[in-house]
């Protein structure tokens, strides 16, 4: 018999825990008893990480209670109405950009860094476990995909919709990258990279929903889960400061 939704999420919750936990059991031998928080954690963006979070509690909750709220319908036909044009190469590219496409990306950007920039091992080591986190919430989530009698379906890969993959990968690969080896940059292009992060990021939601690959709550999800991962891997000192401090 199939475990209940939200026993299952818990569960893979439980998993998840043990995964922060090995970072954090280290961080916390290496310092004293009697340590502050601030030499533990960047405070201002763990507390950004656990709002992120609390938002995609909030949203898987609103899910799994409600397997298609009235927003995902509407918000998806609305996307589907507007011809995009030149855009929905863009759209077909990053559909086609899946599964052990983006595992083998990963492999070579953990590769990269390694190679180039040890400092920032760590970092990227911990940003690819998100695609293990992703796996466990998106079976024990296993809501379908959009439905073809609701909305235009142009194809659909295989497992669950929620959360959406793409989101979270691009939202900490390229974060991570940036942090990494764009530093060295001078700030313009600093800020650029940045600035083409989120009209990545746009254009990777836009076109998960467009394509009827996942609900908005989907992609919503993912950008959340994305951002606490992304934020949380930055806060811990011992993964962040050889990156963010030269040490």
């Amino acid at each position: 018999m199939r475990e209940p939704p939200v026993m299952a999420l818990a569960h893979s919750g439980k998993l998840i825990v043990r995964c922060t936990t090995m970072i954090l059991t280290r961080t916390a031998h290496d310092r004293s008893l009697g340590a502050s928080w601030r030499t533990t954690f960047r405070l201002p963006l763990l507390i950004l990480a656990l709002l992120a979070a609390a938002g995609f509690g909030a949203d898987a909750l609103l899910v799994l209670n409600q397997p298609l709220p009235p927003a995902d319908l509407t918000v998806e036909r609305s996307i589907q109405a507007v011809h995009w044009g030149p855009v929905l190469s863009v759209f077909a590219a990053v559909d086609w950009f899946e599964g052990l496409k983006q595992v083998a990306v990963a492999v070579l950007g953990v590769l990269a860094v390694a190679i180039w920039n040890r400092r920032g091992l760590l970092l990227m080591i911990w940003g690819a476990l998100s695609g293990a986190v992703y796996q466990l919430i998106e079976i024990a989530a296993h809501r379908p995909r959009p439905e073809a009698n609701l909305v235009r379906v142009i194809r659909h890969t295989a497992g669950w919709s929620f959360p959406s993959g793409h989101a979270l990968f691009f939202s900490w690969f390229i974060a991570y990258l940036l942090v990494i080896f764009g530093r060295r940059l001078p700030r313009p292009l600093y800020a650029a990279g940045w600035a083409l992060q989120g009209v990545v990021l746009a254009l990777v939601g836009i076109g998960r929903i467009d394509t009827a690959e996942h609900w908005p709550s989907d992609v919503l999800a993912g950008l959340l889960l994305g951002a606490a991962w992304t934020l949380f891997g930055l806060s811990v000192r011992r993964l962040s400061d050889p990156v963010l401090d030269g040490r």
